[in-house]
């Protein structure tokens, strides 16, 4: 066998796809820990060469040489950027932090990640993490992270933007107000100004921000989509529909493919031109009128005539009733017969839930969770939803569970309906670099 070659291809447990080798050696003190709890004479060898068995190895030399070899294999995120920093200055800045703290000098590392953070507010010190433990591991990232707590709050990076896990959205808006003093035409700091001064449900002052953006872009469909949720909030619901027309008027239903890359929901500076005329911003702002329309309540549409939203969610009248409590009492008498478990349906193909352009550049993630029919034809038939996400995601994962296809379940051999529960889960990818915004 090779230093590179597992000597069991089928292991107890597989390797993670990106191993690392910090990750692998705190395991086995782990390991190691939970050996002597047997034999107080445990070594960390043994604890190594047991977790290298596990994985299909025949020793701990031969584990380490592997994972260096996968590491090897793969391009690594500094080459990646050394590859194309030229076309962007956020990459520029991000390579040159990355090259600091292989160096070992986190300040200059630090000073590199505030120049990527001014020229994109959403690159946030939580990017950082991912960033540093990505390519170098936690032990890097710990250093680092001690460094920046030592410095002045005015010269550490911002922690959390408005999109992410626990945000800090006091901090996030005292950020961007400062990034608008310095540069006053940055439509993206207007528009997660907005959403921080929204997450700290200070609506007023959240509407005077996304009303700024509107200053610079007039047609920026995403201002336009905030101030309709903003209403809702507010139980403004004639706000909220006036959004709804608005963005209507600037659609048209329409199959094109949005990926058109000289298209941006959230440009960087002021747009000219007719924005109208531009045919994946009407189907833009089609998409953002069925999310905003979505959120509007089915009385408040169906007063003001609006289209029904497809979206049904799971109600108290989906529950069963008193009655079925009184069939069962007047029964009481008879010999119980046992239910017949019907077997599991049997998925034969499905399709991952896939995000929304306005939910990726929210930063939104969750879960959908949906009660669905398995039907006997081998579709998903009557959707309806536990618990939904905004911005589209409720309808991404509503279409996934209609592209999923399965035999269906069975009693006796015959196959039957079933209702279950299906949960979509959506995350975005731990990769160290969004997307400019």
């Amino acid at each position: 066998m090779s230093d590179t070659n597992p000597a069991n291809p089928d292991p107890a447990r597989p390797l993670p796809e990106r191993p690392n080798l910090e990750h692998l050696r705190k395991e086995a003190k782990q390991r190691l820990k939970t050996m002597r709890l047997d034999d107080s004479s445990a070594t960390l060898a043994a604890a190594q060469l047991a977790v290298a068995r596990e994985y299909g190895f025949t020793s701990w030399r031969r584990l380490v040489a592997y994972v260096k070899s996968q590491t090897d294999k793969k391009s690594q995120l500094i080459d990646l950027l050394r590859a194309d920093s030229a076309k962007s200055p956020v990459r520029q800045a991000i390579l040159g932090g990355l090259e600091a703290i292989e160096k070992g000098d986190y300040q200059t590392a630090v000073e590199h990640f505030r120049r990527a953070q001014d020229a994109n507010p959403d690159f946030t010190l939580f990017r950082v993490q991912r960033l540093v433990t990505q390519e170098f591991g936690d032990r890097r990232w710990r250093h680092l992270n001690a460094y920046i707590k030592s410095l002045p709050d005015e010269a550490q990076l911002r922690p959390r933007d408005s999109g992410e896990v626990k945000p800090d959205y006091k901090t996030a808006a005292a950020h961007y107000r400062q990034v608008i003093a310095e540069r006053p035409t940055l439509i993206p700091a207007y528009y997660r100004l907005g959403r921080a001064l929204a997450g700290q449900r200070l609506y007023s002052e959240a509407l005077d921000a996304f009303e700024e953006l509107l200053k610079l872009d007039p047609e920026n469909l995403l201002a336009h989509y905030e101030i309709g949720k903003l209403s809702l909030s507010t139980q403004n619901y004639a706000g909220a529909i006036a959004k709804y027309l608005w963005l209507r008027s600037q659609s048209v239903s329409s199959t094109t493919d949005l990926s058109d890359p000289s298209y941006e929901l959230l440009p960087r500076t002021p747009r000219t031109g007719e924005l109208t005329q531009n045919p994946f911003h009407r189907a833009y702002a089609s998409e953002l009128a069925l999310y905003l329309l979505d959120l509007i309540p089915p009385e408040v549409a169906e007063q003001n005539q609006l289209p029904a939203s497809q979206i049904v969610y799971v109600t108290p009248y989906d529950m069963p009733k008193d009655s079925s409590r009184k069939r069962q009492v007047d029964l009481a008498c008879a010999k119980p017969v046992e239910p017949k478990t019907p077997s599991r349906p049997t998925i034969l193909y499905h399709e991952k839930a896939k995000y929304t352009e306005i939910a990726r550049i929210n930063r939104l993630e969750g879960t959908v969770s949906l009660s669905v029919v398995f039907n006997t034809s081998g579709q998903i038939t009557d959707i309806r939803v536990i618990r939904g996400l905004p911005d589209g995601l409720t309808r991404r994962a509503i279409h996934a569970a209609q592209q999923i296809r399965f035999e269906p379940a069975t009693i006796d051999g015959m196959p039957v309906n079933l209702r279950g529960t299906m949960e979509f889960n959506f995350n975005l990818p731990p990769a160290g670099i969004a997307r400019e915004s």
